[in-house]
């Protein structure tokens, strides 16, 4: 069953994720970073390779692969599985997505595609309100890595690589949190219902069902660690690399206890240089399928861009994110698009924040904006922001004069109609400070509205000439 594979992949890279987080005194700050990198980042590729056995016997390898390009991903993942005769069965799909709009192409319906409708996402796992409860409590957890893991389970080596090395003596803590997890995923995902296969008389095996991987969903009862040797590397911002193997002791309803096995690799690349172009049906050699509602979408406007405007409005962009507070690279990767409303233009300089600038139809430069960002990452609540904030006057100077000398080089014409900057919130995340401040220089509205991060450096993290807007 795919979704078990996926679930089970996504159990592997939350125990990296968390086992990286404890390699050191900056754990918090590491998995943050993981976290940021899974549930808030819009531009990277993942690689994942994985085999999966039972009592020693393989049963299914996955490889996977998700590129995420800001609203817009693509996702193939092939399986491949042994049949009694000998031979293999492969299987697998790829998926593409932009915004709500899905297009699905079966390996088992090859030249075909179904489009779809999906909720859209900016990330590889969706934040939710339960996705960001389990974040803040693997965050909580992070502290108590000889509790939970065992001490000594974690190692540096000389190259800097972290090294996670546990035995079948692990905690009692960490099988209860593997158990938890993996119920949670079986309950949220699949609707399981985990009570009956605890409950007593209840003695399904793996082979009452069509397969392993659906035989392992409705009869594990409960796992415990068997060992794990697992290797990350970290990139410059993220980790970038992980492989190792996993072993568990799995309970089983009506067999006792089974050995599972999973080796794998994984790798982060691409991160703030994933481009994806819009679905073209023959880049895929596939056509609608005969049965497949065509949703007929009208193709949105767009305008015809001239070279000459969109080269001036990315110079204009490096000019405007330079002042800010930013190192931008004058050779990254800068992308222009249309998105029904106005141009973007997107720097990525590989540091996995997009720097975005909004033109109108025109070339009119009014709103730029880093992303992702500590300050709105789509789920934060408003009682999350000190909406009355005692800022200290020095700080409060520095920051006004930060952001009029910003305005003085990228919209002088803009400066003298300032007149009232006020703070509207202060938020706090990762040891940072950010603070918003707006000003309506008329009953109108019209002014400007800034979020600036004031410790560790200040830099301007989003702008908007509202009377450009």
């Amino acid at each position: 069953m795919k979704k078990l594979v996926c679930v089970i992949l996504a159990a592997v890279l939350a125990m990296i994720a968390c086992a990286a987080a404890f390699a050191n005194d900056t754990a918090v700050d590491l998995y943050d970073k993981t976290a940021i990198l899974l549930f808030e980042h819009n531009n990277l590729t993942l690689n994942v390779n994985a085999k999966l056995s039972l009592d020693g016997q393989w049963f299914k390898t996955v490889e996977g692969t998700w590129k995420q390009d800001g609203a817009n991903s693509f996702r193939k993942l092939h399986l491949r599985s042994p049949k009694a005769d000998g031979t293999e069965r492969e299987n697998g799909y790829t998926i593409v997505t932009e915004g709500y709009y899905l297009y699905l192409m079966e390996d088992f319906t090859p030249g075909f595609y179904r489009p779809g409708i999906t909720g859209d996402r900016a990330s590889v796992l969706r934040n939710t309100a339960e996705s960001k409860q389990l974040v803040s409590l693997g965050r909580a957890l992070v502290s108590q890595a000889d509790l939970i893991l065992g001490k000594d389970a974690i190692t540096k080596a000389d190259n800097g690589d972290i090294v996670i090395k546990i035995g079948d003596d692990a905690p009692a803590l960490l099988n209860a949190a593997l158990n938890q997890a993996y119920q949670f995923a079986v309950r949220r995902f699949f609707n399981v219902d985990y009570d009956r296969i605890l409950a007593e008389g209840s003695y399904a095996t793996i082979r009452d069902y069509g397969t392993v991987s659906q035989g392992i969903l409705y009869c594990a009862r409960g796992f415990s660690l068997r060992n794990a040797e697992i290797t990350v590397k970290m990139g410059e911002h993220y980790p970038a690399h992980a492989e190792g193997s996993i072993g568990l002791y799995m309970e089983t309803a009506g067999e006792g206890v089974r050995r599972l096995d999973i080796s794998f690799e994984a790798d982060a690349t691409d991160i703030g240089d994933t481009m994806l172009k819009k679905f073209d049906p023959a880049d895929y050699g596939v056509e609608l399928a005969p049965d497949a509602v065509d949703y007929g979408r009208e193709e949105p406007y767009q305008p015809v861009l001239d070279a000459a405007l969109k080269d001036q409005m990315e110079l204009d962009a490096m000019d405007i994110w330079r002042p800010a507070g930013f190192n931008t690279n004058a050779t990254a990767p800068v992308s222009c698009e249309w998105d029904e409303y106005n141009y973007i233009v997107t720097i990525r300089d590989g540091d996995g924040i997009d720097k975005k600038t909004f033109f109108d139809e025109t070339g009119r430069f009014y709103h730029m904006e880093a992303s992702p960002n500590d300050w709105w990452d789509g789920i934060l609540s408003i009682e999350e922001y000190n909406t009355e904030p005692q800022l200290d006057s020095e700080t409060d100077r520095k920051a006004k004069a930060f952001f009029m000398e910003y305005l003085e080089n990228i919209h002088y014409e803009q400066r003298d109609q300032v007149k009232d900057l006020r703070v509207q919130w202060t938020f706090e995340k990762n040891g940072n400070l950010y603070v918003c401040y707006e000003d309506k220089a008329d009953p109108n509205g019209e002014g400007v509205y800034f979020v600036i991060r004031i410790s560790p450096e200040m830099r301007i993290e989003s702008y908007s000439c509202i009377s450009n807007g």
